[in-house]
């Protein structure tokens, strides 16, 4: 018949302040603050520093409500911030899709140039659509930015018949300027959106 025998193992043990330094891996346990430790061995061995680390336990000593609470209002603050962000978003996205047009038609003689429109703001977009001899068709968009007096633009467009209206864009400090040139009567209807 086999005999049955049962080890007992216990750690290392004692009041927290006479604790003694813990060899690599030994365990050490706190019989008035109910904390557990571990020995951190030595540099030599790889450690990072020679000590002990505490195993954290119900009583450990750390004050887990008052950073719980400190970083739970920082997260409501980073909500709240990250609200009003998608707010002001979603205002600029409607107002763009809303379009915030101002409409406008004209009709250009034959043989000048001249300025259709000027735009006060930064970037605006113009759609436009005109008639030229009463059949060729032209429709597109200019894209255009200003920073100060400097412009940069570029237009698209679709034609049913050959026009021969050429715009251009200049500008100073405070205004972008759309200017023409034709050699046809032109009916032309645009749109303009600033951004």
């Amino acid at each position: 018949m086999a005999i049955l025998q049962i080890s007992q193992i216990q750690v290392r043990r004692g009041l927290n302040q006479d604790l003694p330094q813990l060899a690599s891996g030994e365990l050490g346990w706190s019989l008035d603050t109910r904390q557990l430790y571990i020995g951190n061995g030595t540099v030599s061995e790889g450690a990072v520093t020679e000590g002990v680390t505490e195993i954290l336990t119900e009583y450990s000593a750390f004050n887990f409500t008052s950073g719980i609470q400190s970083n739970v209002s920082l997260l409501t603050s980073n909500v709240s911030t990250i609200n009003i962000n998608i707010g002001t978003l979603g205002s600029q996205i409607n107002a763009l899709q809303l379009g915030q047009f101002t409409s406008n038609t004209t009709t250009l003689t034959a043989a000048t140039s001249g300025l259709i429109t000027t735009l006060p703001l930064t970037n605006s977009v113009i759609n436009y659509s005109l008639i030229q001899n009463g059949t060729n068709q032209r429709t597109g968009f200019i894209r255009l930015s200003r920073q100060g007096s400097t412009v940069s633009y570029d237009e698209e467009y679709d034609e049913t018949g050959t026009t021969d209206i050429v715009f251009s864009v200049t500008a100073n400090a405070t205004q972008a300027n759309l200017n023409y040139t034709t050699t046809s009567v032109t009916n032309l209807s645009w749109q303009t959106r600033t951004i």
